[in-house]
């Protein structure tokens, strides 16, 4: 089980809400009182650029990059 950080900010990536540990990187489910891992931010990279979505968000140029099992996190999770 992964210990939760203390501090978790509500960020957009590419659309969608998340809550998002700064420090590490780390990404979770966006659900205040239960927050799933589901995976790390990566920054896009230039050759990808086309890709980025074009929202309003701080986030836009960042992407999640999902834990492998985020199938079977996402089926228990509902």
């Amino acid at each position: 089980m992964d210990i939760l950080p203390k501090t978790l900010i509500r960020a957009s990536v590419q659309g969608t809400v998340y809550l998002i540990e700064s420090a590490s990187g780390n990404v979770y489910t966006y659900n205040p009182e239960s927050p799933t891992y589901i995976g790390t931010l990566e920054k896009i990279p230039d050759s990808e650029k086309h890709l980025i979505s074009k929202t309003n968000g701080c986030l836009a140029n960042a992407r999640v990059k999902y834990r492998s099992d985020i199938k079977e996190v996402m089926t228990t999770l509902r």
